[in-house]
């Protein structure tokens, strides 16, 4: 029997035991009060425009990388009230409080999933501990704001949960030359000469599955054999790079809702329902 394989490879660093066969179970998390506080996000008749209202702990530090405008509403010794305004287009509305970064919910710039995976967990947790108060009582927020929170919820459980593997039944491969950073002699001329990913040894057209929702970002299919012969020369890292996609043959790239983005390499057949932007579940 002719016997083809699949290697998967996550462009992070992985520890032992992030990968497992069976669904995880996510443990809650624990938030603590946070010295901001998202009060309000909305349009007021304070001022033309989307805003967001904060109440801020002590003599702090403010900043954003987005053009912005703040005002103070109110202020004492132990706290401030603010509005903060961004001002043109922003593709992460973020706000740097005492060297701690919150990403604000403002109407018209909410930022999708894709942009939030891509924010550290530290942030997210902070922008979490920040929206306690809208989180909790449905007639401050809308319900765009709530579903704003719950893609953040969602991204941190990815975060905390383990990869499934990608063939059902399959396990981790063990042996040295299966798994990453293995050495490939064979073409260190035209890559890194390094191994990328993990190869699971399955026969010929084993359905694979996503380890993780998420959404498809490039498809390669309809690998020919003769690409080999049109492997680029030289050791410039896009060379190299160029050379690896035609060593992976047919390919599909993943960017998972935690962040990470997975490369289903080698695989036999590719279908066509299969498409770029196509969102996926695990």
């Amino acid at each position: 029997m002719i016997r083809r394989y699949f290697y998967l490879a996550i462009l992070t660093t992985l520890i032992p035991g992030i990968i497992t066969s069976e669904p995880p179970q996510i443990a809650p998390v624990t938030l603590d009060k946070s010295p901001v506080e998202i009060l309000f996000s909305g349009v007021t008749s304070m001022n033309t425009g989307a805003a967001v209202f904060l109440r801020i702990e002590g003599k702090a530090d403010i900043s954003s990388p987005c053009g912005s405008t703040y005002s103070t509403i109110s202020t004492d010794d132990k706290t401030s009230i603010i509005q903060w305004q961004p001002v043109g287009k922003c593709a992460l509305p973020m706000l740097k409080v005492a060297g701690k970064n919150y990403i604000l919910p403002i109407n018209g710039l909410y930022p999708d999933e894709a942009i939030l995976s891509d924010v550290s967990s530290e942030t997210l947790r902070n922008t979490l501990r920040a929206g306690t108060i809208l989180k909790s009582d449905y007639r401050l927020a809308s319900l765009r704001v709530r579903e704003f929170f719950g893609i953040i919820d969602d991204i941190l459980s990815a975060r905390e949960a383990k990869f499934t593997l990608p063939i059902k039944g399959a396990k981790l491969p063990t042996q040295a030359t299966h798994l990453p950073n293995s050495p490939r002699p064979f073409r260190s001329e035209s890559t890194d000469g390094i191994h990328h990913g993990w190869d699971f040894y399955v026969n010929e057209g084993a359905p694979t599955r996503a380890i993780e929702d998420g959404t498809i970002l490039h498809v390669k299919r309809d690998f020919s054999w003769n690409e080999m012969n049109h492997l680029h020369k030289g050791n410039s890292e896009l060379e190299q790079q160029k050379n690896l996609d035609v060593y992976r043959g047919n390919t599909v790239y993943l960017k998972t809702r935690s962040g990470h983005v997975a490369i289903y390499a080698h695989l036999s057949n590719i279908p066509d329902n299969i498409q770029e932007g196509q969102a996926v579940s695990k």
